[in-house]
């Protein structure tokens, strides 16, 4: 949550699990780890692009990061 986010290049995304099920994040430039409740995965965009990504424990759960120049 949210399924869809923008920012631009140079600023931090966090993700947070806030869920007891552990999550990832996974597309394009994409790669954490799995984490668990209270777990981040932070990156950082280097260049204006849209990824799409998701969460390969739970491959419904699919969201969009626009980054913006």
């Amino acid at each position: 949550n949210p399924s869809s986010a923008t920012v631009k290049v140079g600023q931090t995304v966090k993700w947070v699990n806030q869920d007891e099920a552990p999550h990832n994040v996974e597309g394009g430039p994409l790669h954490s780890k799995t984490f668990g409740k209270g777990g981040t995965f932070e990156f950082t965009p280097k260049k204006a692009e849209t990824i799409s990504y998701v969460c390969t424990v739970h491959p419904g759960m699919k969201a969009t990061l626009t980054v913006t120049s």
